[in-house]
């Protein structure tokens, strides 16, 4: 007789992880109330780590307490973007610059295997599916800059402002003329960074960012002039 192996127990790590990804990927909406007691029986734990986590999503901004009220999914505003964009500003581009000094040819091999991929996407029509795969080679394209800066304090602080919802709500919101922008962008930084060009990699990344936030901050006021 076969027996199955219970699952083994989630740590506190493993519940903090899943209720992120749940709030990144969409799956609770802007205010929305989440339950302690619903969270710990959909992840098969106590209600102990989830509480935990849920302190570590208030303090990281994912979520608001609410006092009498208990914890909701934050809204993000036209200010949390500002600041997101303009922190991204005073750290991306000087990660981008040092990693021209340094990073391997391997890397800027596999930058090159990305962009590409990123401009092929834009070749075509948007879909969902192509959406969800730019979106997932442009992090990788990033994170590879970012990690070969070695600078492992500012490289955390910068993924923890880019893992907001607000990152993935900026793709859904380009048009297919913004992600043909986008990509041929990736392609100037790769040459920055194979240059070892630290100006040129800081400028580039620089107007890769402000056109970013130029796309959301037009989505949002014309979202608004509609509802208005």
């Amino acid at each position: 007789m076969h027996t199955t192996s219970p699952e083994p127990a989630r740590s506190a790590d493993d519940v903090y992880l899943a209720i992120k990804e749940a709030l990144a990927g969409g799956q609770y909406g802007a205010g929305q109330y989440l339950r302690e007691e619903q969270l710990a029986r959909s992840l098969g734990v106590s209600r102990t780590p989830v509480r935990e986590a849920l302190r570590r999503l208030d303090a990281e901004g994912w979520v608001e307490t609410r006092p009498n009220y208990g914890v909701r999914v934050k809204a993000w505003t036209l200010q949390d973007a500002r600041e997101i964009f303009e922190a991204r500003l005073l750290v991306e581009p000087y990660l981008t610059g040092r990693a021209a000094l340094g990073i391997g040819a391997s890397d800027i091999a596999h930058l090159k295997t990305l962009a590409d991929a990123m401009f092929a996407l834009t070749q075509h029509p948007s879909t969902p599916e192509s959406c969800e795969a730019w979106f997932a080679a442009n992090g990788e394209f990033h994170a590879i800059i970012t990690a070969a800066a070695n600078n492992a304090r500012l490289d955390r602080s910068l993924k923890s402002m880019k893992e907001t919802p607000l990152i993935k709500w900026t793709f859904d919101t380009y048009s297919d003329a913004d992600r043909e922008r986008s990509a041929r962008q990736h392609f100037e930084i790769v040459m920055a960074l194979e240059q070892r060009n630290v100006a040129w990699a800081e400028a580039i990344t620089r107007c890769h960012i402000l056109a970013a936030e130029k796309a959301v901050l037009d989505r949002y006021d014309r979202e608004h002039a509609a509802s208005a």
